[in-house]
């Protein structure tokens, strides 16, 4: 495929001028409920973006492969997350103290999180698509890394995907119905993502206009918005109740329609997407990324860049630990990241030229068959090793109930390159007062990988009988008896000792309008 490094300079321009500008233009009607009558920026104007996360977490995965390298996992991006991101609210919030707990992506990103299903984490998934243009696959194994931290087993991780692999794509491809079918293609036809771009598709087919759309949006994907601004016209018509976190089915509905029913034109597509009220900073700015990562920055009018400039301005990563780290431009910001593409370029052997001889057309981006099979890995944690990946399945909840066995499953699996089995030995290392049934030690014998029968699980059961410590920390050790004879390695994991029921919230509306509806607490 044949990209030119000045059209990709273009490109990468685009994509973050376009989520500073979709971005600034929503932020200050962030997560109201309500329709939004606007044709341009309603905010004072400063000369530089109103500051947002969308932007800063892609900042935060930037820093990360720069220290690391390209081969990083969700255990590392967990580790750049909660340690340098320092926002605490939602998922975000819930992540990180799953994290300090000692619980590893994806489980982090699932126990006791209310929005696993909201929309943290498709509102970062350009640079995966940056780093491989034309390669959405690839976009969307790094957006799944990335979701599962805060998002875990929830709908935000089909959200990313799906945004990345169509981002990934859109260096190619500008037909945004064709964008949309191939991001469908890389997350189940059953996620409430899939069947909400579905129904949006659907209302642009039948000639919607944007506020019978609104409706069917609000009717079927509402979420919980209470503690936002709801206006007394949709409280009126009952569009105030939901799930809470349930976000992101309705969002990816905005963003689909807006982009399908305004096919083309960059600012009716974002002021579309801001009308319908909801997460607006996160549906113009993904909307505006794409229209970059299609068309370039030329196909953003000056009038949407000259009042905000070209700087970047954070608000949610730490800026002691990162001074001098985080971009201050989008020319630096777009700089770096295209380093990262080269050697991604180069490590990955991508299929991209510099130059029209010899480049092949653009393939097919629907995802393989095969792709989906990544979703197995939403339930367990995996450590890979030389010779063998081992997977971390807790069965349930990572929580300890006193007296109460709890199981947990290893699944480990040969991965040799050559054609070896081999014997494992396992032992589990647990505080005094912790009894693991049926034993501390077990063996099991792995085939070779290459026969399709390299792998198997292993059970143990945890029983304490009187819990009195918050966190129960155990390490499971794996030494091959054999072949790679006195190889050991090790997968620390915690048990969780909580308690407590929830008790349904009850909001009150404490002023007149615009007052937000608050809990009693």
């Amino acid at each position: 495929m044949y990209l030119s490094l000045p059209e990709y300079r273009r490109r990468l321009a685009g994509c973050w001028i376009g989520k500073n500008v979709g971005g600034t233009l929503g932020m200050p009607m962030e997560w109201n409920r309500q329709e939004n009558d606007v044709t341009y920026y309603t905010h004072e104007m400063t000369g530089e973006p109103l500051p947002n996360d969308d932007l800063d977490i892609q900042i935060l995965w930037l820093i990360a492969l720069e220290d690391q390298g390209l081969s990083l996992d969700c255990k590392v991006l967990g580790q750049y997350f909660n340690e340098l991101m320092i926002f605490t609210h939602a998922e975000y919030g819930t992540a990180k103290t799953n994290l300090r707990a000692g619980l590893q992506p994806p489980v982090s990103g699932t126990h006791n999180n209310d929005f696993k299903d909201s929309c943290g984490s498709f509102i970062r998934s350009e640079i995966w698509a940056c780093l491989f243009p034309g390669h959405p696959q690839r976009a969307a194994e790094y957006a799944f890394q990335d979701a599962v931290v805060d998002h875990g087993n929830g709908e935000g991780v089909y959200a990313e995907v799906f945004v990345a692999a169509m981002e990934s794509a859109a260096f190619f491809e500008t037909d945004v119905r064709r964008l949309v079918e191939i991001g469908l293609s890389y997350i189940p036809a059953s996620c409430a993502v899939a069947r909400a771009a579905r129904r949006a598709i659907e209302c642009v087919e039948a000639g919607m206009d944007r506020r019978a759309a609104r409706k069917v949006m609000l009717e079927e994907w509402i979420g919980h918005i209470e503690w936002h601004y709801i206006s007394p016209e949709d409280e009126a018509a009952g569009y105030k109740e939901g799930k809470m976190g349930w976000d992101v089915p309705s969002n990816l509905f905005i963003v689909v329609y807006s982009l399908l029913r305004c096919a083309g034109n960059f600012d009716d597509s974002i002021l579309t997407a801001v009308s319908f009220g909801e997460d607006t900073d996160c549906t113009a700015g993904t909307i505006a990324a794409l229209y970059g990562l299609m068309h370039g920055v030329d196909c953003i009018d000056k009038k949407w860049i000259e009042p905000i400039g070209c700087g970047i301005k954070t608000i949610s990563l730490d800026p002691f630990r990162l001074a001098g780290r985080i971009p201050a431009t989008i020319d630096e910001m777009s700089a770096r990241v295209e380093k990262l593409f080269l050697a991604a370029r180069e490590q990955f052997d991508l299929d991209i030229q510099f130059e029209p001889e010899g480049a092949r057309p653009a393939p097919d981006f629907t995802a393989p068959p095969y792709f989906q099979n990544l979703y197995r890995e939403m339930e367990t944690v995996k450590y890979a090793f030389p010779y063998m990946n081992v997977r971390l399945d807790y069965l349930g909840e990572p929580v300890l109930a006193p007296g109460v066995p709890k199981k947990i499953r290893f699944l480990l699996s040969n991965n040799s390159a050559s054609i070896s089995s081999d014997r494992v030995l396992v032992h589990l290392y647990a505080q005094d007062e912790v009894q693991v049934l049926p034993s501390k030690d077990a063996a099991v014998f792995l085939s070779m990988a290459h026969l399709g029968s390299g792998t198997k699980a292993l059970d143990f059961e945890i029983l304490v009988d009187s819990l009195t410590r918050p966190v129960y920390r155990f390490v499971a050790e794996f030494t091959f008896e054999e072949n790679k004879k006195g190889m050991t390695h090790c997968v620390p994991f915690v048990l969780l000792n909580e308690g407590g029921e929830p008790v349904p919230t009850i909001w009150e509306k404490r002023g007149p309008y615009p007052i937000p509806n608050q809990p009693r607490v």
